[in-house]
């Protein structure tokens, strides 16, 4: 469990239940034909930082995908007193780190906690960066171009 989760009591149970609610919500909203009256109890009922998950049809967060493919930071080059900006954890307290460099900038977090942060936000949470504004440029000069497709060709 990252330091996050464990800092805010933070359980997949919890994530779940939340999920459900607001589908639940979203549901009763459109059955009702999108009623004001409705929003305005469901704003006096619902905490703020969850009416404005309510209202997000869509994600606003980088896809998951991209997060998967962020590179990995080899353990022998992170910093005996390197620590993670989001949970301030020094990443050699973990037996095996999960150290990500994000790609333009190359601030380095926790896999877990920039996660989280990039679930809901596209730039780097240091400086601010718009990660997905930048595309990946593919190194091509130690790629050899196959003359003879041999048995494809």
């Amino acid at each position: 469990m990252s330091a996050y989760e464990e800092e805010h009591a933070t359980t997949q149970a919890t994530v779940d239940n939340r999920r459900d609610l607001r589908e639940q919500i979203h549901e009763l909203y459109q059955e009702n034909g999108n009623s004001n009256v409705l929003l305005q109890l469901l704003s006096q009922l619902i905490p703020e930082s969850m009416q404005e998950e309510l209202l997000q049809d869509q994600k606003q967060g980088c896809p998951d995908d991209y997060v998967d493919s962020l590179p990995r930071v080899k353990n022998d080059k992170i910093g005996h007193h390197e620590a993670c900006s989001i949970c301030c954890c020094n990443y050699r307290e973990d037996d095996y780190p999960l150290v990500v460099e994000l790609p333009h900038c190359g601030h380095r977090f926790d896999l877990e906690c920039v996660a989280v942060w990039l679930s809901k936000s596209t730039t780097c949470p240091l400086c601010r960066d718009d990660v997905l504004s930048h595309k990946p440029k593919i190194d091509v000069s130690q790629v050899e171009i196959e003359d003879d497709w041999g048995m494809y060709g």
